[in-house]
């Protein structure tokens, strides 16, 4: 394998560490939402931090502190007094942010004059030419043009770049194609890693030194070893997922059913779940006297993991089925269809950063579900 494909893989790479990074800070925060639903419309003055989910979301407010936003389509046009974060299917970015913006979106459009850094994950990155970053632009994206300013460094990580704009720093770039305008402005060094040789055109302005690093690097090994390990881990994972259906039929599809039933209450659950436990686990690590606790409970919590993300797999199967009007099934298709919705889950997963947000809203709801039945189990 050739530079081409070593380039992708190590794109893939990048953009998995911004990924989670930005998904572990925004999900406990939204354990605290003031407001969820399909449409969720903000204005006004906030004097406080604000964090809001739901399938839309607009934000014209001035908001006197943080803002920590999630759903599929997300404008946010309002003045933000602090940082903004937020993850969604597409993100359009206006107004100003008085400090740092950390976006993950399967499309990033940023207008907006940022006080500080950008940090930003997404199949495409949009910084138009009034967008305006203060510090630092770390970008990681299929796709990622910039036309407006940055005063610090610049680092990129994509399949294809086009920077038109200026940047008051060095630029690092790791991309399968660079293309540098006529209208760009660098004022630092440029060091580019890639299987090509940048377009630069004649106008463009570089003050420092130009130097490009070539990848070309021999992944066959690597990929046919990763493709193995995936494929034996999904097997495995799917095997140990029915499994326990078989055993514990009934307690599945009731905590499917809530799930069904209650899907927004179920979904903070597990929001504050996936949150809280681990926070108490450290409270307790740090003394004396709970640390046999902690590490029981973190068992606990890593069990909860994988049987709340099955819970949820079990609930797409059941949605697939009843999709197809089968409402009264037996156990084995019931069983296949929890095998199958695991298999679209990991499909699902091999899209950029939508496939990962879908697989985190199932894990999520599933744990979600699972909480709520083993409390209601408990009070009885």
């Amino acid at each position: 394998m050739t530079g081409e494909s070593s380039m992708n893989i190590l794109k893939r790479f990048h953009r998995s560490l911004l990924i989670p990074l930005l998904i572990f800070t925004v999900l406990p925060a939204l354990a605290h939402a003031q407001e969820v639903g399909e449409l969720v419309i903000k204005r006004g003055v906030v004097d406080d931090d604000l964090y809001l989910a739901g399938g839309q979301v607009e934000l014209y407010a001035t908001v006197n502190g943080d803002v920590v936003v999630a759903g599929g389509q997300l404008q946010l046009e309002g003045d933000i007094g602090t940082d903004v974060i937020a993850a969604g299917g597409t993100i359009a970015l206006r107004g100003s942010v008085g400090d740092d913006a950390r976006l993950a979106g399967g499309e990033v459009r940023v207008a907006a004059r940022i006080g500080d850094d950008l940090v930003a994950a997404g199949g495409r990155i949009y910084l138009s030419p009034v967008a305006s970053i203060g510090g630092r632009a770390w970008l990681s994206g299929g796709e990622i043009r910039i036309d407006g300013q940055v005063s610090d460094e610049l680092r990129v990580s994509a399949g294809r770049v086009v920077i038109t704009g200026a940047v008051n720093g060095n630029v690092e770039l790791l991309a399968d194609e660079i293309v540098i305008e006529e209208t760009a402005i660098i004022s630092g060094n440029l060091h580019y890693k890639s299987s090509h040789e940048a377009s630069i055109a004649d106008g463009a302005r570089i003050d420092g030194e130009v130097r490009h690093t070539p990848v070309e690097v021999d992944m066959k090994p690597v990929v046919a070893s990763v493709i193995f390990a995936g494929l034996a881990l999904l097997f495995s994972i799917i095997l140990t997922a029915v499994v326990l259906y078989l055993l514990f039929p009934d307690y599945c599809l009731r905590v499917s059913q809530t799930l069904h039933d209650q899907p927004w209450q179920t979904l903070a659950i597990g929001f504050a779940v996936f949150a809280g436990v681990p926070l108490l686990v450290i409270i307790l690590f740090s003394t004396a006297v709970g640390v046999w606790l902690a590490l029981m409970l973190l068992v606990i919590y890593l069990v909860m993991l994988l049987v709340g993300y099955f819970a949820g797999a079990l609930y797409v199967g059941n949605a697939g089925l009843n999709m197809l009007g089968k409402t009264e099934v037996s156990k084995t298709l019931r069983a296949i269809a929890l095998a199958v919705a695991i298999f679209s889950l990991a499909v699902i997963n091999l899209v950029p950063l939508v496939g990962s947000l879908v697989n985190w809203l199932v894990l999520l709801a599933g744990m979600g579900a699972l909480s709520r039945q083993l409390y209601l189990g408990y009070r009885v």
